[in-house]
C-alpha cells in the first residue's frame, strides 16, 4: 500500500518537491507518494484543525512537512497530538508531523537542520578567529539557526564569540530574547533595531574579521528586495549565507561583488533546503540518512532543478 507523506505549504502544486519525492522514493526503496495541502498565510484555525485530523485518522498517512504554517498548525492544533518534541514545545511550533504505533506526533526540527547546515558551510577552525554570527532577521529562522548553536555550544564544539541579531521589529528581538532565556544561552547576542538597509549595512562593517553574515529574513524569496544595499562593505575572510534556495536573491549578489576584496565566501540555501526535507524525510518514515546517501539525494534533486 502505497503511504502518503503530507505537505503542508502555500503553494505546493508547484514546488519542485513535486517531482523531487518520488524520485527520493525510488532511490530510498520506500512506496510513499506526496501530496500537498495549500493554505494562504493565517488561514482559519479550523482548516489547519482539518488538515492534522485527516493525517492522523488516516491510516495510510505516515505524517508530513510543514512550511510557512509551522506556528499556526500547532496553535490551531495542538490537542490532536499525541506528543511533541522539546524543540516544538518550545518553539511553539511544529515542522514535522509523524507517526510511531498510531500515536501523532509532532516535532521541530528546523533547529537541528539549521545546524548541520550551518557545520556543512564553515570551515575548520574558522569559529576560533574569533569572528561574530550576525543573523538578519528576527523570525523563525534564526530562534531556530540559535537554538541549534545552543546545543553545539553544550557539546563542547566551536561557536561564534558574539551574536548580533537584527530586525525592523523591537517585538520579534524581544521574542527571541524570550527563548533564549528559557534555554539559559550561553553565546552573548546583540539584538539591533535597524529601520532600514542603510542601518544593516553599518552592522555588517561593524563586524570583526572572519565573521559570517546569515540573510534570515526570506527577502528575496518571498519578498522582493535585500537586507542589504549594493554598498555593503563585508569584514574580510567573512561568509555571507542566504538561507534561500530560489528567488532572485539580491542578497547573494551583493555579497559577491565584495567577494574577491574582501575574501568573502558566498553561500545559497541549497544545503539548507535538502538538510530541511530530509531530515524531516528521515523521522517520518523512521529511517537513517547517512552522508552518502544526503549526497546521492542532493544530486537527485540539483538534476530536476537544472
Amino acid at each position: 500500500m502505497t503511504s502518503t507523506f503530507w505537505f503542508f505549504g502555500v503553494t505546493t502544486g508547484g514546488s519542485a518537491m513535486q517531482r523531487i519525492y518520488p524520485l527520493w522514493m525510488e532511490e530510498l526503496g520506500i512506496d510513499s507518494a506526496l501530496s500537498g495541502v495549500d493554505f494562504p498565510l493565517d488561514a482559519p484555525p479550523g482548516d489547519y484543525r482539518a488538515a492534522v485530523q485527516r493525517v492522523k485518522d488516516d491510516p495510510d498517512s505516515v505524517g508530513g512537512l510543514v512550511t510557512s504554517h509551522k506556528l499556526n498548525v500547532l496553535s490551531a492544533a495542538s490537542d490532536l497530538f499525541d506528543g511533541l518534541d522539546e524543540s516544538a514545545q518550545l518553539l511553539r511550533e511544529v515542522s514535522c508531523l509523524h507517526k510511531r504505533d498510531d500515536r501523532l506526533l509532532g516535532a521541530a526540527l528546523d533547529d537541528r537542520t539549521s545546524s548541520l547546515a550551518l557545520q556543512a558551510l564553515t570551515p575548520q577552525g574558522f569559529w576560533d578567529r574569533g569572528g561574530e554570527l550576525l543573523l538578519l532577521g528576527a523570525g523563525g529562522a534564526s530562534i531556530a539557526t540559535t537554538l541549534g548553536l545552543h546545543h553545539a555550544a553544550a557539546a563542547g564544539q566551536p561557536v561564534p564569540s558574539r551574536i548580533r541579531v537584527t530586525a525592523r521589529s523591537g517585538h520579534r528581538l524581544e521574542e527571541l530574547e524570550a527563548v533564549h532565556r528559557r534555554i539559559d544561552f550561553s553565546i552573548p547576542v546583540l539584538p539591533i533595531v535597524t529601520a532600514d538597509a542603510e542601518e544593516t549595512d553599518s552592522v555588517v562593517a561593524g563586524l570583526p574579521p572572519a565573521s559570517m553574515v546569515v540573510n534570515a529574513t526570506g527577502m528575496g524569496k518571498d519578498r522582493p528586495g535585500s537586507p542589504t544595499t549594493e554598498e555593503v562593505e563585508y569584514p574580510v575572510d567573512s561568509i555571507a549565507w542566504d538561507m534561500n534556495y530560489r528567488g532572485e536573491r539580491p542578497f547573494l549578489r551583493q555579497a559577491e561583488r565584495r567577494a574577491a576584496e574582501r575574501r568573502v565566501t558566498v553561500v545559497d540555501g541549497w544545503d539548507y533546503f535538502v538538510y530541511s526535507w530530509t531530515h524531516v524525510v528521515s523521522v517520518v518514515h523512521d529511517l537513517e540518512i547517512d552522508p552518502a546517501t544526503f549526497e546521492r539525494l542532493s544530486r537527485i534533486a540539483r538534476s530536476v532543478l537544472g
